[in-house]
């Protein structure tokens, strides 16, 4: 008797970890910004929560953002496991694996208090947190949309894979043009990256099996 597609505990946690990540995610920042006076959910990145001399910078950085990306990196090893081992899919999984290892890298680096520099300019942390995490997101939003043009099957995220790309751009263009709604739109596109994770991983949960 062959098993159904989520019998085995690999293709629940196909579909678990991305969601567990995001919810680690949004749940931290949601209990640390309410616990620190004046923080903007629309305004400030979620790096101000983790800035040198917040509140709760060290529960900000080592307990919410380098464990959210621990599971995104479990994610991608689950899902490497059903993907063809070509080069372009190689590649892609590279790309989502370096937005993950530059979030926690962003982490270790908090930036400046505010995550906006101060009077006497930025300093060399903030200088590097601000460029980890500015590449992060144009690496994940590429390595998404190869991702899905790799899938060995024809599927509704090959078709949507170029207007997603387009979709994430947007948001990405929109935390530069729009400063006064940076916090907001940062958290757009986190919403659209794990959407497209959880996307990936119930299509690998139902429609791939292990190479």
């Amino acid at each position: 008797m062959r098993s159904g597609p989520l019998r085995d505990t690999a293709s629940w946690a196909l579909i678990a970890l991305p969601v567990i990540s995001g919810l680690w995610l949004a749940i931290g920042v949601g209990v640390l910004a309410a616990l620190s006076p004046g923080y903007s959910h629309v305004s400030h990145f979620m790096s101000v929560l983790g800035a040198a001399g917040a509140p709760y910078a060290a529960w900000t950085n080592y307990a919410v953002f380098i464990p959210t990306e621990l599971w995104v990196l479990g994610f991608l090893a689950l899902l490497n496991a059903r993907l063809p081992d070509r080069r372009l899919t190689r590649l892609s999984l590279i790309l989502l694996a370096t937005y993950a290892g530059l979030l926690m890298l962003a982490a270790g680096l908090p930036c400046d208090a505010g995550c906006n520099g101060g009077d006497d300019g930025q300093s060399a942390v903030h200088i590097a947190h601000m460029i980890a995490a500015a590449v992060a997101y144009p690496l994940a939003l590429i390595g998404l949309f190869l991702l899905v043009l790799t899938l060995p099957q024809p599927s509704l995220l090959r078709r949507l894979a170029l207007p997603s790309l387009a979709v994430g751009g947007g948001l990405f263009g929109a935390i530069i043009a729009v400063p006064e709604a940076q916090g907001l739109f940062q958290r757009l596109i986190e919403a659209w990256i794990y959407a497209q994770f959880i996307a990936l991983g119930v299509h690998a949960a139902l429609c791939l099996r292990p190479q």
